[in-house]
């Protein structure tokens, strides 16, 4: 049995985190500058990122995951059954990244004020705006030799060292913080009340039934509605009762 998990979140600060983790993953994923093809995928992510870093907001969320997190943690080192080091470990680790994303916004800036990214950023915004013709210094950087382009990606790349390190951990404990429970959709429909506490709603279900979950929600309530897929109209509703598991986290 194979089953997927969809996830959706139910604010504006989980919805930034999670589109700031896919272009993470995204960037993570081509990073091999063997390949040529990467090249330019890569620059866009990059780009991409240095975007979303931009915000005002990442900062501060980032900040108020870390700081539940801390209190969380601290709450859990004084119960008298617990007395685990990788607890205390965990928490001056968060301690250390609180400290390291004050300073979030000068190490991005130091990418803003990269010569070779600028000379290139403006043109991947333009649709085709990446040919030779356009971009020559890209080309020559492609051509490089495989040892200097990694290092210009490492150099690059480790300037969001800190603030991947922040999100991976607010969302492995938003994400842990609550566990599945079986639930059932009836006629494929599936609705509930929540709480201000609730940030992500995570489906599990088995992937034979052959097909997926369409979300929609606040902070009072949701649905969940389990739909088929169709190549004339994208998705079309079914009636069967679909057993699946859900975490309110």
């Amino acid at each position: 049995m194979t089953f997927a998990i969809y996830e959706h979140p139910l604010n504006e600060k989980v919805r930034l985190l999670m589109r700031l983790e896919l272009l993470f993953k995204q960037l993570q994923a081509l990073q091999d500058v063997t390949k040529p093809e990467h090249a330019q995928p890569f620059f866009k992510y990059l780009f991409d990122c240095i975007e979303l870093l931009e915000r005002n907001d990442i900062r501060p969320t980032l900040t108020y995951y870390l700081d539940l997190l801390e209190r969380n943690l601290v709450r859990w080192s004084s119960h008298p059954e617990i007395h685990d080091e990788s607890l205390q470990q965990k928490l001056r680790e968060v301690l250390k990244l609180q400290t390291d994303l004050s300073n979030m916004n000068k190490a991005c800036q130091t990418l803003k004020d990269d010569k070779f990214l600028a000379s290139l950023r403006q043109r991947f915004a333009i649709a085709g705006g990446t040919c030779g013709f356009d971009l020559p210094q890209l080309e020559y950087w492609e051509l490089k030799d495989k040892t200097e382009k990694s290092a210009d990606i490492d150099e690059w790349l480790s300037v969001f060292k800190p603030v991947k390190q922040a999100l991976d951990l607010c969302l492995l404990f938003l994400r842990e913080s609550s566990s599945f429970e079986d639930k059932v959709a009836q006629n494929a429909f599936y609705q509930e009340s929540c709480d201000d506490s609730t940030s992500l709603l995570r489906v599990k279900y088995d992937l034979s039934l052959a097909c997926f979950p369409t979300i929609s929600g606040s902070k009072h309530r949701f649905s969940i509605t389990f739909m088929s897929p169709d190549k004339q109209s994208v998705k079309t509703s079914i009636n069967d009762n679909i057993k699946f598991q859900l975490a309110t986290c």
